[in-house]
């Protein structure tokens, strides 16, 4: 195998966090601010870390956070971007497990000290390396972390709080559409909720028990009777706004409000502070680094295994919207992002 000296990708632009004007949002006009196509220089590996030739990487609302210095972790100017992405481990530092890993197939996350996936190549841990069965596709397995890894320990999470079902913000989102099939299989109930009545269809055949329409005039009034008649007691939010409290507001005692992004720009009122005193109710987060960092090794082989084993046997598919080449994708990105279909993919 060759390894490279140099590595193209597209490189952040821009350093640190935005503290000035922070946006909220991730829709862009241009990538112009934010990454550019260039080269660095291929890192010495360090003990433990792997080099991998990349075959595929995805674009997930993180990623476009993370360009905008709205994430959870800094930007480094002139390091490629991308958090995820499935490739071949071609080299590797001084480590058993990682010299193991050499000419394997594997999804993988990248690290704070290696490099983004938005590239030919890149570098991270040996430990954030999952082997892959050729059963699950590039786009399957590029996608394998971030997004399923994220849905299946926040419903580990829901089923252990005892809740009989989850409701479901961004219930058209691939996470959400994961989720509503976990559900669907452990026979709880899912409630999603959406801006357009176009998704409806496929959620249904997924296994959803209620869908309703932000945006429809008898929302409010519907999810009233939606709560009272399944009792939800497990929020699992992506946007964050005004209809998140409603949502949080219409569950009864003992309910959690979970979230793990912020879609909306919207500060979202927190209008009765006796919920959480006389109704037990509570608000927290999930971000799955941390998760992956501090989760049991047995529960996160198990969580492997489970996702895996779905995307083998189609249980579990990855919405495409667009496959962009590494080249193309400054110019191309914008327009591919606005569509709604699916994930956006880069390959080399």
């Amino acid at each position: 195998m060759t390894i490279p000296t140099r590595i193209t990708g597209l490189l952040v632009k821009q350093h640190g966090y935005n503290t000035t004007n922070p946006e909220g949002h991730i829709r862009f006009e241009s990538m112009d601010p934010y990454i550019e196509l260039g080269e660095v220089d291929t890192p010495d590996l360090a003990s433990g870390q792997v080099l991998v030739e990349m075959s595929m990487a995805p674009i997930n609302p993180s990623d476009l956070h993370f360009l905008k210095g709205e994430y959870g972790q800094p930007r480094v100017q002139g390091k490629p971007a991308g958090f995820e992405g499935v490739g071949t481990v071609i080299a590797a530092g001084d480590d058993a497990y990682a010299q193991s890993l050499v000419g394997t197939r594997v999804s993988f996350a990248a690290t704070p000290t290696g490099t983004g996936t938005w590239a030919t190549h890149a570098v991270s841990d040996a430990e954030l390396c999952i082997p892959m069965p050729e059963t699950v596709s590039d786009h399957d397995a590029a996608g394998f972390i971030v997004n399923p890894l994220t849905a299946a320990a926040m419903f580990e999470d829901a089923k252990s709080a005892g809740s009989p079902g989850v409701v479901l913000t961004a219930g058209a989102s691939q996470v959400s559409k994961f989720i509503v099939a976990l559900a669907r299989d452990a026979g709880l109930e899912s409630v999603c909720i959406v801006r357009r009545d176009v998704h409806n269809d496929a959620l249904t055949d997924l296994g959803a028990t209620a869908i309703l329409n932000q945006n429809d005039d008898d929302f409010d009034q519907r999810l009233k009777e939606v709560m009272k008649t399944h009792k939800p007691r497990f929020l699992i939010d992506a946007v964050v706004d005004a209809t998140s409290t409603k949502i949080f507001n219409a569950m009864g005692s003992n309910s959690t409000w979970l979230v793990y992004g912020s879609l909306s720009a919207e500060i979202p009122p927190l209008s009765n502070p006796g919920e959480f005193i006389f109704m037990n109710k509570v608000i927290r987060g999930f971000w799955l680094a941390p998760w992956l960092s501090r989760a049991p090794m047995e529960e996160k082989i198990e969580v492997f295994g489970e996702v895996q084993a779905r995307f083998a046997d189609g249980r579990w598919s990855t919405d495409v919207a667009a496959t962009l080449r590494l080249a193309h994708a400054p110019t191309e990105l914008v327009e591919a992002l606005a569509d709604p279909r699916g994930k956006v993919f880069i390959t080399p």
